[in-house]
């Protein structure tokens, strides 16, 4: 069984969600191999949500993962779980594993400080991390095999997400979280950020190889910056850093 954790199921979420299933339908198909995507979400949807995540006006006060859920349930019922809750210290030992595939659709850096230690912790991982703000954003790919960092860590060249910035929605009550402002954000950020997430996980996938062998360049990228105004996209490999080294 292959595992895909996708934590956040909102603005980016809920639009990769969709285009994952069926890209995973037709790849594990053709290698015969089963396969879950496990949807992790503590947040209710509201109706300020509507105009840029893939939600219905009848989901509103329903819980995202769960609603995420329902969207697919006909079409991909026996390959999806929804688990209403946020990803904390007490529960991400359970629903990490080594092997699995993360995506992190939070808006979060405390999430992604978590996913990298949990990842450290394990021999095999790989975590694709889609963040935008209200225009711009980037997608990194982090891949550990074997307990060795192939890539570099979501915080290499990232401090924000070392020292964890801003607030751990799984230590608030709901009416704290509730209480947060939420990022400015768009509907067309959010696309460029699913899309760039699920090209990661193809270019992984059918091993356009970042793993070993080529020398670090724009085509073996481990981090895709974008701008929806513009519709450029910097791709960087990390690897190039003098500074780089597997560990």
């Amino acid at each position: 069984m292959k595992n895909y954790v996708m934590v956040g199921v909102g603005g980016t979420g809920t639009h990769l969600l969709r285009p994952l299933l069926a890209y995973l339908k037709a790849l594990h198909s053709n290698i015969n191999e089963d396969w879950m995507v496990h949807l992790i979400d503590g947040d209710v949807v509201e109706t300020k949500n509507l105009e840029r995540q893939m939600f219905e006006p009848g989901t509103v006060t329903m819980n995202k993962a769960t609603a995420a859920f329902a969207a697919v349930d006909a079409a991909y019922g026996d390959h999806v779980s929804a688990r209403p809750e946020y990803l904390s210290e007490d529960n991400i030992g359970l629903l990490i594993q080594s092997g699995d595939v993360v995506l992190i659709c939070a808006d979060n850096f405390t999430v992604r400080k978590r996913i990298e230690e949990r990842a450290l912790q394990l021999q095999t991982l790989t975590v694709i991390n889609g963040g935008n703000e209200k225009y711009d954003g980037s997608v990194q790919l982090f891949i550990r095999h074997d307990g060795v960092n192939l890539t570099p860590t979501l915080s290499y060249l990232h401090p924000e997400v070392k020292v964890g910035e801003g607030e751990d929605r799984a230590e608030m009550t709901c009416q704290q979280a509730a209480a947060l402002p939420g990022g400015e954000q768009t509907l067309l950020a959010n696309l460029w950020s699913a899309t760039l997430m699920l090209t990661a996980l193809h270019r992984y996938m059918i091993g356009i190889t970042i793993l070993a062998g080529d020398e670090p360049s724009e085509s073996t990228w481990t981090e895709a910056q974008f701008d929806s105004r513009t519709g450029e996209v910097t791709r960087i490999d990390q690897r190039m850093s003098k500074y780089w080294n597997a560990s």
